[in-house]
């Protein structure tokens, strides 16, 4: 864990970005990075890790480097497609220095000024081997077709309702099965040195590769927290707000999670993934009908659940998901 500070000690903790092809939205993030409050007991550096030639971040880390001089920012290149070989990438860096902890963030995200302090005061409180926060969506000012406004409304509705979700099970003392993901969290490099943590590279294209992260440390023991205050804001670009992405990336989840399930459990795969699957399609169905009497409340959990049908469809079937194939935004 991350010792309670002292008078006088230094706490040190790197920034994990992985990325590829998106120089305009590493650069608004490093930009709010470098507006983060600290004070003399904590001390930052931040691990760039781009996915892919190493050339399309340059830019972005240097213009950084000379604005910010507060803060060291190494600039590493993983050529091998796949978010788990660039998490690995910074995991295996922060974890052969002498660093105490290393924050993730993704790459479509812009942290708040106080993200960083949050999120270290809580994972000291609690003496946490992992700690997450929120994460708040928006998307930019330009206005919104008729289906991007439909589709924002229920998944801005989502993401309040799942803050909510994680705040109410801190207050009740749960925040041990709050699942915390990498796109806001920090975890204990001591802790992930003892047990010699690595995300599976078996998520490598698939996405779900920081649920599995976590389980594994849950099982090896791992203490994990929820910081309220800690918050990043998430960018949703324009293609994200379209009914067929959340199609797809509802289908991407579900297919992941039964694999993943398969994996632990296989009875589960053939026994109860048939069942849920015509259960999901019924309640699409159902929710897309309901949809002009509700002003389109139920249209977005109706994507959700036809998503998860043909998820749960597909993985019977042995298809896996490529999420990570694609890139979005710039």
């Amino acid at each position: 864990m991350i010792g309670e500070l002292r008078d006088g000690a230094v706490t040190r903790v790197y920034i994990g970005i992985a990325s590829r092809d998106r120089p305009k939205m590493v650069s608004e993030l490093l930009d709010s990075v470098a507006r983060l409050d600290t004070d003399a007991n904590l001390e930052l550096a931040i691990i760039l890790v781009e996915n892919g030639n190493g050339e399309v971040l340059r830019q972005a880390a240097e213009r950084f480097a000379t604005n910010c001089t507060g803060i060291k920012i190494h600039h590493l290149v993983e050529p091998r497609l796949g978010i788990v070989f660039a998490r690995n990438a910074a995991l295996e860096f922060a974890t052969n220095s002498d660093f105490d902890g290393l924050a993730f963030v993704d790459d479509d995200e812009v942290v708040t000024p106080s993200w960083i302090l949050e999120l270290v005061a809580e994972q000291q409180r609690g003496q946490y081997d992992i700690v997450g926060g929120p994460v708040r969506a928006f998307v930019d000012p330009h206005p919104l077709t008729f289906w991007n406004r439909i589709v924002w409304k229920g998944l801005s509705s989502r993401v309040q309702q799942v803050e909510q979700t994680c705040g109410e099970r801190k207050a009740n003392g749960q925040e041990s099965q709050i699942v915390l993901s990498t796109n806001n969290w920090l975890v204990s490099l001591p802790f992930v040195r003892k047990e010699k943590l690595r995300f599976d590279e078996r998520f490598n294209l698939t996405g779900g590769e920081d649920t599995r992260f976590l389980r594994d440390a849950w099982r090896l023991g791992a203490k994990t927290g929820w910081a309220h205050k800690a918050v990043v804001r998430e960018q949703i670009v324009r293609e994200r707000l379209s009914p067929w992405y959340q199609i797809r990336r509802a289908r991407d989840h579900a297919l992941v999670s039964l694999n993943d399930k398969s994996d632990r459990r296989p009875a589960t795969k053939w026994l109860r993934a048939p069942v849920s699957a015509i259960f999901k399609l019924l309640t699409g169905l159902v929710l897309l009908l309901l949809a002009p009497f509700t002003g389109g409340a139920t249209f977005f959990n109706a994507l959700r659940a036809l998503g998860e049908a043909t998820g749960r469809a597909q993985g019977l079937l042995g298809i896996k998901s490529k999420h990570y194939r694609l890139t979005m935004g710039k």
